[in-house]
């Protein structure tokens, strides 16, 4: 009795010393199948929870990031009306695809009894569940999530490092002299390594709070400068030729998609009945995200037309000292956001599957190592493919189409297979038009982008 009431104190105490923004970075690495949820507890007290206004802000959050910089390159793919078309639908669909996904994952937790569901989780249930000859697949298809998961955010590490060494680039051409910006980005592994080696979730707290701030206050500046000048309208292309469309396709679901923090922001409400519905939080917060891409892509696109570039910042005036800052500001924001990206890929490859396998005393040793082989291999992926919108492309086509589409797919197909299909066998159609939509984008978007970079940047042996 004493050791439950000792018990019992301790994970109050635990809950009470941990703030909001921990909380949530927690249930973030919760969502992502990762074991540091156990360091942040995510009481299930009510008190702990986000209200519905936390949870709102934080789906903002969620769209808000080097996404929106391509986004003008994307309607330049597409062209502005079927940029326009192509923003809308695309987004809803996969913001359709996560209701169904977050849906499967309440009656999944009811059905076994598990209120702390992750995605690999629910994928290994779905398919455990599912068609007789595809249960088996059930720990490889959880593996493969963990792959997924650990390669995209590796990627945005990688865009990242492209980002910031173009950014400081464009300022060091300006106030010092002219560099390669393949030289910044190898200049920028060991400030990268002095934050990637913080292994305490709680410090990267306050960086994940001025990246936001100041991700908020550049795109909102850059906003304005579209408005200043606007090309006229007859020169744009209204649809661009279709080979150009899976580029669009990447940068929208890289834009768009945010699968884990997601999910962790429905389960941590005090009203999780709030979150879905056709008024739900995640609805209106996404409605916001989505109009703030099209208009952000749109104007972009007609402010500078065929002269776009893959990071709309190269767009601004470069001898005026408001687009510079906004560079800085962009720059400083996404180096304090590497860790944050790269946590979960550390977390997942180190936390489940090394260190159940090494001593005691050569655990933390291995996880330095292993944080200082991902910051070099990022840097070195980098100068390798320096090209920040097909890099953002790649990483949107080959890893967000599964973990958005597909993936929600086969849990929605797997997960019905008892119960029926519903009248006409409509849930059936269903899944099997975000497998399809998935893979189509999905697997062209990711040829061709390969295609492109191999053509750009081909790898001489």
């Amino acid at each position: 009795m004493e050791r439950k009431k000792r018990k019992l104190t301790s994970h109050r105490r635990l809950d009470q010393e941990l703030p909001f923004h921990q909380r949530l970075l927690g249930g973030v690495q919760k969502s992502f199948g990762s074991p540091l949820a156990y360091q942040a507890r995510l009481s299930l007290e009510r008190d702990n929870k986000m209200s519905d206004f936390e949870t709102f802000i934080n789906v903002l959050k969620c769209g808000f990031g080097t996404g929106c910089l391509a986004m003008p390159q994307a309607f330049l793919f597409s062209g502005w009306l079927l940029g326009l078309i192509s923003t809308v639908a695309l987004s809803f669909f996969v913001l359709y695809a996560m209701h169904t996904l977050l849906e499967h994952i309440n009656s999944l937790g009811e059905r076994f009894k598990m209120p702390l569901l992750n995605y690999r989780n629910v994928v290994e249930l779905a398919l455990s569940i599912g068609p007789p000859k595809f249960q088996f697949l059930s720990k490889p298809f959880g593996y493969l999530v963990d792959v997924l998961l650990c390669g995209y955010h590796f990627g945005v590490d990688c865009v990242y490092v492209v980002f910031i060494a173009k950014s400081l680039k464009h300022l060091g051409d300006i106030y010092l002299w002219p560099l390669d910006e393949r030289l910044y980005m190898a200049l920028l592994a060991l400030p990268l390594t002095l934050t990637f080696i913080i292994r305490d979730l709680k410090s990267l707290v306050p960086f994940a709070l001025i990246a936001n701030i100041l991700i908020f206050v550049g795109s909102f500046i850059i906003l304005s400068y579209f408005f200043r000048g606007l090309s006229r309208f007859d020169q744009l292309h209204a649809i661009q030729p279709l080979k150009n469309f899976p580029f669009f396709f990447g940068i929208v679901l890289f834009a768009i998609e945010s699968v884990g923090v997601l999910l962790a922001l429905g389960r941590n409400m005090r009203t999780p009945d709030n979150f879905l519905g056709t008024c739900g939080v995640l609805n209106r917060g996404m409605f916001v995200v989505i109009i703030f891409y099209v208009v952000f892509g749109f104007f972009g696109y007609w402010r500078y037309g065929q002269y776009t570039q893959n990071s709309v910042l190269q767009n601004l005036p470069e001898n005026e000292i408001l687009p510079q800052l906004v560079a800085g500001m962009f720059a400083l924001a996404i180096f304090f956001s590497y860790p944050l990206q790269g946590y979960v890929t550390v977390d997942i490859i180190f936390r489940s599957y090394l260190e159940p396998e090494l001593e005691d005393g050569a655990s933390k040793a291995v996880e330095i190592l292993v944080r200082i082989a991902l910051v070099i291999a990022s840097v070195l992926m980098a100068i390798q493919y320096p090209d920040f919108g097909l890099l953002l492309s790649f990483v949107g086509s080959f890893c967000l189409a599964q973990l958005g589409l597909i993936l929600p797919g086969i849990v929605d197909f797997c997960a019905h297979y008892e119960e029926g299909y519903g009248p006409a066998r409509i849930l059936l159609l269903r899944s099997m038009l975000f497998i399809c939509v998935g893979l189509a984008g999905g697997v062209a978007g990711t040829v061709v982008t390969l295609r492109t970079l191999q053509a750009r940047y081909p790898i001489s042996l």
